[in-house]
């Protein structure tokens, strides 16, 4: 037996019913619903966190954007089933989606509209799970971001053409607005927080022959992980990225002497490799314990 689930009309979400472990998708529209949380809190701009890390430090979110691609749905019998991204001009094309948790506000620096959405189309069938990877596919990876469409046209969420997006755009500060003291950057005349950090996935080890070069080959550290849920109902259930669970164990009130304020993804980066094993990804040729940073709130 299964229950039959409805179709709202044309970018309409696909509400799924479950029975016996699978989800009935009666038409080919789906929407994914994801949320940024610290720990048990939603990840807010004006918020307060404290506990961060093994230093159990204070967290005053500034950034906070993913980019999310690679999207498959699965079947009973772990066959996966890609999902066809719908363009919408803003958060998505046919390839990759942009996920917006800052507004703006408070201690953040972004823009003022979000997204926690992502909406595609599947085959009718069964769904019983879902799999997707955190980063910009290769071929989308290297190009000039005031040339490209949305949800690539963001300079703020790149490195040079020869490294890429920030697959991740985490940045935050361990100390109140009032008690940030500003040092120099160096090679720059700008100055920075000596409190603040930040997590900026991406691709290293790229090739080529000049920062604004795309590289011909892949990238030595691709760095997109990949996460696989065998239970996931779209209709009910919320994916969740957890700030706190990506940092435990990591002390954010530090910096390795000599890099730029917390994990860059560069291997020689040792602010990264607490971080990189909690993403799910090997770093120095170690491979990762197992990933802690997305996990599945299933609704009721």
């Amino acid at each position: 037996m299964r229950l039959k689930s409805s179709f709202l009309g044309l970018g309409g979400v696909v509400t799924a019913a479950i029975l016996a472990g699978a989800h009935t998708l009666a038409a080919a529209t789906v929407e994914l619903r994801f949320a940024a949380r610290v720990g048990k809190e939603p990840a807010r701009c004006g918020a307060t966190y404290t506990g961060i890390g093994l230093s159990k430090a204070s967290m005053f979110l500034q950034d906070f954007r993913v980019y999310v691609s690679s999207i498959r749905l699965l079947k009973a019998d772990g066959s996966e089933v890609p999902v066809a991204l719908t363009p919408d001009g803003v958060w998505q094309n046919d390839q990759v989606a942009l996920l917006d948790f800052e507004d703006a506000t408070g201690n953040c620096n972004g823009n003022a509209p979000t997204n926690d959405r992502v909406r595609g189309t599947v085959p009718e069938g069964q769904y019983t799970g879902v799999v997707f990877e955190v980063g910009v596919p290769f071929a989308l990876n290297h190009q000039d971001p005031t040339l490209a469409g949305p949800p690539l046209n963001f300079s703020a969420l790149t490195w040079p053409w020869a490294g890429g997006y920030k697959f991740t755009t985490i940045d935050f500060d361990t100390k109140a607005p009032g008690e940030r003291q500003k040092v120099p950057v160096e090679g720059s005349k700008e100055k920075a927080s000596a409190s603040g950090f930040s997590v900026h996935l991406g691709s290293t080890g790229c090739v080529s022959s000049g920062p604004r070069v795309p590289p011909q080959a892949p990238c030595a550290n691709p760095n997109r992980p990949v996460y696989r849920f065998e239970s996931f109902d779209a209709g009910k259930d919320v994916i969740v990225m957890d700030l706190a669970a990506l940092l435990a164990g990591t002390d954010v009130t530090v910096n390795m002497p000599g890099s730029p304020s917390g994990c860059m993804s560069f291997p020689k980066d040792d602010d990264c490799i607490a971080i990189m094993d909690r993403f799910g990804l090997p770093f120095r040729g170690k491979p990762s314990a197992g990933q802690t940073f997305v996990r599945v709130e299933h609704g009721s």
